[in-house]
């Protein structure tokens, strides 16, 4: 694990804008989190979510003086755009889609943020992890600036890695319509059970009563190096999940993501994961790999 601040560049990630005096509003209606309340500068994690709570994408959402600016994984914004938009009629926001002009940075580490103002702090990694946002002209110049004063930038490998320590999830890949809110494991950092009503409210509510799901997302730690997206997770032969994101820590093991069956996702459950190369074993973390 790293400690030396750095930063990686995620400009390909999905950028949404809402202007207009109803944004907050219109945008409470549609998530899992508390918009109204953010203030200025604030930032929140949120799912975005269909009429029956499961999930179309995953969001920070940073509270601007003129605007809510959206953002999250590339491709999010194919999704959200047109799902957001085509329930404006009578309201007073716009949504645009700036994805193609503006860039992104994420900052990693202690004292990442020393050099730079307008970074807001999100949980994406182990480490405090910070993003700031701005045109891809202005971008340059912060990385720019970042490097003169020795932040190293570090590679899509490692915040990979340092992703799925952390249990944070790609919509696409790890989460997606096919799960309820709840199935991500992140309900403490973006659902509000006290904030009134939005669509896919009902059934995420209705979940929360239950008081369980039936499965979620675990992290995975690996004794093995040949471990591939797709590959199965066993606990005494019978199929409990299968990985759907994993990384190299070094040479003989590795960190995945896996949508396991709950009653595996205790941490410290030990399993096994089935490749075309053999089985390796492996123990469930969360919420993060210390």
């Amino acid at each position: 694990m790293p400690h030396d601040p750095m930063f990686l560049d995620l400009s390909n990630w999905s950028q949404i804008t809402i202007t207009g005096p109803d944004r907050k509003s219109y945008l409470h209606s549609f998530c899992t989190n508390d918009i109204n309340k953010l203030k200025t500068g604030e930032c929140c994690e949120a799912f975005i979510p269909d009429i029956k709570g499961r999930i179309l994408g995953h969001v920070f959402v940073i509270s601007r003086e003129e605007h809510l600016k959206l953002i999250a994984v590339p491709g999010a914004n194919e999704i959200l755009t047109p799902h957001l938009t085509k329930y404006l009629l009578g309201v007073d926001a716009t949504v645009t889609d700036v994805t193609s002009e503006n860039g992104l940075l994420c900052l990693v580490g202690e004292g990442a943020t020393n050099f730079i103002d307008l970074a807001v702090c999100v949980n994406i990694t182990n480490l405090p992890t910070y993003l700031v946002d701005a045109q891809l002209t202005q971008i340059k110049a912060v990385k720019h600036q970042l490097k003169n004063h020795g932040l190293a930038e570090g590679s899509p490998e490692l915040f990979e890695r340092l992703r799925i320590e952390a249990g944070f999830p790609y919509v696409g890949r790890d989460i997606s319509d096919a799960n309820i809110a709840q199935e991500a494991a992140r309900t403490e950092q973006a659902i509000s059970f006290t904030k009134g009503c939005y669509l896919g409210q009902e059934p995420i509510a209705r979940l929360d009563a239950m008081g369980h799901t039936n499965k979620e997302l675990r992290g995975l730690h690996i004794k093995g190096s040949e471990v591939v997206v797709g590959s199965t997770v066993l606990s005494e032969e019978n199929e409990i999940g299968t990985i759907t994101s994993v990384a190299q820590r070094d040479d003989a093991t590795c960190v995945a993501l896996a949508m396991l069956k709950s009653k595996f996702t205790q941490p410290g459950t030990s399993v096994a994961v089935v490749t075309n190369t053999g089985t390796f074993p492996a123990k469930v973390y969360w919420p993060r790999f210390e």
